[in-house]
This record gives structure tokens, sequence and C-alpha cells, in this order.
């Protein structure tokens, strides 16, 4: 009978039984073996690497396995198709990696708190099943979940694309972009204990979600303490403002919200937005008070061609970085 292992033994026999069922097998190869065998060069792979945010590796040392030489393949294969150039590759490769960096912390700490609320977490062989068991069913969540995006979006495309005239670009959109911002959210971070912070945070993004989805807007990040949300529809958009003052506050009110509303054309970019009127949609978020919210001049003019029953006042100009007399209006529901 072979001897027991003890626990340094025990964590090494889990941690590789983890990543040999991340990655699909063991870590035979290196570097080299899994250019050659992708047939791409090693100068292309190592910037693809990098790209989707993972270390250099010593050319000697064997970290790769299978599933890297049919992801690398891929690549090629899309490359191949002529759609894009490698330098849209990689830029498609640094955003996945880095909204999948940020989905694999989440994750990770996710199963740490579950191995530990069952009591287990020096337990490898229990930390192990933990994986086994949710890895699997978390993998098909995300694609269900990208596919049904997926879905919305290419809906949205096709629409724009059917409607298209003269010469519109079709990389630039016109919409209503809007931040929403807890206010004194730092000073708050030191008045409550981590769990209570974290319960807020949770409340906060949780109920920010649901608002922008139910009027038809997409949340395009949230920033800790801060959500960027765009919405088509300029009545939707408003819906999703009066909303968010309406919801988020808890029974304590601490979670008192402030929203900038400007609306134009953005630059779509890798899910992103980019352009003057995300940056003066946080410019007026910045100086809103407590509980309101402000529109630029664009939003007001779409809402008042729209008819729309709300009650929109002028407010002194600001004079804030880049924009020395930009013009917010303060909007409230009629009544």
């Amino acid at each position: 009978m072979s001897p027991t292992p003890d626990g340094s033994g025990r964590w090494s026999e889990a941690r590789q039984e983890v990543e040999e069922l991340l990655l699909g097998g063991e870590r035979t190869l290196r570097r080299g073996d899994v250019a050659e065998r992708a047939g791409v060069s090693l100068e292309q792979s190592a910037r693809l690497w990098s790209a989707l945010g993972f270390p250099r590796v010593p050319d000697d040392v064997e970290a790769f396995s299978e599933s890297d030489v049919e992801a690398l393949g891929l690549v090629d294969e899309l490359l191949a198709q002529d759609a894009f150039d490698e330098a849209e590759a990689l830029a498609i490769a640094r955003t996945l990696g880095q909204s999948m960096a940020r989905l694999a912390e989440w994750q990770a700490n996710l199963l740490r708190r579950v191995v530990a609320e069952r009591g287990a977490a020096d337990d490898p062989e229990t930390v192990t099943d933990s994986v086994r068991t949710l890895v699997p069913l978390i993998e098909k969540l995300q694609a269900y979940t990208w596919r049904r995006h997926l879905l919305v979006t290419s809906g949205r495309m096709l629409s724009s694309l059917a409607g298209e005239q003269g010469d519109v670009d079709p990389s630039a959109t016109t919409t209503v972009v809007g931040f929403a911002d807890v206010v004194g959210f730092t000073a708050l971070s030191r008045q409550v204990d981590p769990d209570e912070l974290r319960a807020l945070l949770e409340r906060f993004e949780g109920v920010s979600t649901d608002v922008v989805a139910r009027h038809g807007g997409r949340i395009v990040k949230t920033l800790g303490d801060e959500v960027l949300f765009v919405c088509p529809d300029v009545a939707q958009a408003l819906e999703i403002a009066f909303a968010l003052h309406d919801e988020v506050p808890d029974d304590s009110e601490r979670l008192s919200l402030r929203i900038g509303l400007a609306h134009g054309e953005v630059l779509p970019r890798y899910g992103d937005v980019y352009g003057p009127t995300v940056n003066i949609a946080s410019r007026l978020t910045s100086h809103a008070r407590p509980g309101t919210t402000l529109l630029d001049d664009g939003m007001t003019e779409a809402v008042r061609a729209a008819d729309l029953n709300v009650e929109v006042r002028t407010v002194p100009p600001l004079h804030v970085r880049g924009y020395r007399h930009l013009k917010p209006h303060v909007v409230r529901r009629s009544g």
C-alpha cells in the first residue's frame, strides 16, 4: 500500500487535477510545439498570448496542452476568412482576455465562498469536487448568456443595416448615454464593514442591471460605484433614470444616485462606447445633485421633440474640463 500523502502532497494533487480539468488534459507542450502544431509563427503566438493577458512563459517550459493548439488554430482560421487582419484579431483578444479575466476572478472567489460555506476549505478533495461540479455549469450558462445577448445585438445590427441610407457611417450610432453614480461612496466605504459594503454594491449593480434591461437599455460596464449604460430610445432612457432613483436606494437611504444623460453619436468598439457624448454624460453626472438627473442640450432637444410628459428646467452652465460652457438641464416627472 502506498503511503498516505501529507497535506502538501494532497494539495499538489488537487492542483494538478484542477489544471487538467480546466485545460482538458496535461501540460505536455512547449511554446514552440504549440506554434508549430497550429501552423503560426512563434512571434504571432507570443503576441496573441500577451493580448489575452497571460504571462510570458519560457520557451523550454511545458506549460501548454492540446486545447492551446486548438485555440491558436481557431485564431489562424479566423484570419484566413479575411474578415479582419492581425491587428483586429489582437484587439479582439485583448477585449476577450480582459472580460474573461474579470469573470474568472469573480468565479474563483465564488468557488472559494462555496467551499468555505461547506466547511471544507482545508479539504483538497472537496475543493476539487466543487470545481468539477460547478465549472461545467458556469461554462454552459456563459455560452447560453452570450448567445442570447448576441441574438439581441444582432437584431439591432440587422435593423440598422436594413435602414441605412446614403453615406451613413455604420460604425457610428446615435443613442442616449447614461452614467449613474452612487453619491458619497468613498465616505460610505469608510463607515461600513466589507460585508455590508459588498451587499450595498451588489444591490446597486443588481437593481441597475434589472432596471436598464427592463427598459430596453444595455449596461456597457460597471466602474465600482458607477454604471455606464446606453439606450436607443429617449423615453426609455428617461424611464431608466427615474426607475434607478426610485429603486436603488435601500431602506436606510444610503444609496442615493446622481445621473447624467447625453444624446448623440457614439463610436461602439468591442462592447464599449466612445466619443464626446460619453464624455458629456460623465461630466453631467459628476455635477448632478443627489437624487437628480441632468441632461445635455442634445438630450433636452430630443425629449422636447418627443413631447414627453416631463418637466425640464435649465440650470447655470458648467465649466468643466474639455467643455467650458456645458449647458445642463434638470429633468423631473411632471407633477
